[in-house]
């Protein structure tokens, strides 16, 4: 079977995000948001034109590869399958709030190999190879010293609640849980409603940690492998990932939630 080169799925990864935000990025300036509104999420019309941008330039250079898109939904079959978020953070955008961004993730074998988010606005470029690091704007990020961080009673920590618990009623009681139990150990339990612009955050060590419930796959695996290739420790189980600049954090943020939810530390 046929193995794709790592550095031309980056190379067409930086490519698709850079065409999808570059356009959402000159729609969000002109001010006007065509879309449908729902009680738990926005439709915009802007997500489904990046996405076309993102989904073309995918295809140009690897027509056999396999496309899970998050507006489009998933076609072809192959050992590649790319997973597209267009527009992460649909609802800032539309709402006229700047942080969103654009995303896509190489999967092999179920194993996500490539990530590239872009935040548009202020010019950002994520970019991670399973195995070979990852880097901001071309600049390898490097976990920092121990000595740098924030003490988790300092810190701020990122809480993503996916769709999947944002649609069932006993999943959003538990993640409001989640949020109480968090806002009791750190300065500040932050909420983007953003994913892939909080991974950014977590991976450059600007946030010290990072709880999803339920996360959507059009986020987590672009952003996991990002986290991953900076040096970020985490654990995760069916229902919830945690992720943190280093071990102690990681550890008294799983022994701070809910034991319901709570992923097992190795």
């Amino acid at each position: 079977m046929e193995t794709a080169d790592v550095e031309e799925l980056a190379a067409v990864a930086e490519r698709a995000v850079r065409a999808g935000g570059e356009f959402l990025r000159d729609e969000f300036r002109d001010g006007t948001v065509d879309g449908e509104y729902g009680t738990d999420d926005v439709k915009a019309a802007a997500d489904r034109a990046a996405e076309e941008r993102v989904v073309s330039v995918i295809r140009e250079s690897f027509p056999d590869h396999a496309i899970d898109a998050e507006e489009a939904g998933r076609s072809g079959s192959s050992r590649y399958e790319w997973v597209v978020d267009p527009l992460d953070g649909t609802n800032n955008f539309a709402a006229g709030l700047p942080m969103f961004a654009s995303a896509v993730a190489v999967v092999e074998d179920n194993s996500p190999v490539v990530s590239a988010i872009y935040e548009p606005l202020p010019d950002t470029l994520y970019l991670a190879r399973r195995g070979h690091g990852a880097t901001v704007n071309g600049e390898r990020i490097r976990p920092s010293e121990s000595a740098d961080r924030l003490s988790l009673e300092h810190g701020t920590v990122s809480f993503v609640l996916g769709l999947p618990a944002v649609r069932d009623a006993d999943r959003r009681r538990q993640g409001r849980e989640m949020v109480a139990a968090l806002d009791g150990v750190c300065k500040r339990v932050l909420e983007t409603w953003s994913p892939c612009v909080d991974w950014g955050l977590l991976a450059t060590g600007r946030i010290e940690g990072l709880v999803a419930f339920y996360p959507d796959v059009y986020e987590q695996y672009a952003g996991s492998l990002l986290a991953a290739e900076a040096g970020v420790e985490s654990v995760e189980s069916e229902s919830t990932y945690v992720a943190a600049g280093d071990r102690a954090t990681l550890e008294a943020l799983v022994e701070t939630l809910p034991a319901s939810v709570r992923p097992k530390l190795d």
